[in-house]
């Protein structure tokens, strides 16, 4: 995992139009898959952003939420409906900074 500074991540993601927070989601999703050990690891991202046009959104939100479901594991935090249900209502930037603060406390810890 990787420590990043959340204001840059926020600035970066809303400066790119969004490229960087899919950039984002790649490499956070292929660390917690090395770091995380469950027998349940993520979809690739791309593969899921595939499926996601394919069935109109609905994978992409379920991928969301094993994506939180895992960031919560890794953390031992408990946000993982409070990001979904912002990323869902279209504030997906708030629950990246979210996540990434709660991935720099347990990183500093």
């Amino acid at each position: 995992m990787q420590k990043r500074e959340i204001v840059t991540v926020v600035l970066l993601s809303i400066f790119t139009c969004g490229i960087y927070a899919l950039y984002w989601f790649y490499t956070t999703s292929e660390a917690l898959n090395n770091e995380v050990d469950d027998n349940e690891p993520l979809r690739n991202f791309v593969v899921a952003i595939l499926l996601g046009m394919v069935t109109c959104g609905i994978y992409t939100l379920y991928w969301l939420y094993k994506f939180y479901t895992k960031v919560d594991k890794y953390t031992g935090e408990n946000n993982a409906i409070l990001n979904f249900v912002l990323g869902f209502f279209g504030l997906e930037i708030v629950s990246i900074a979210l996540a990434q603060s709660s991935i720099n406390k347990k990183l500093e810890a």
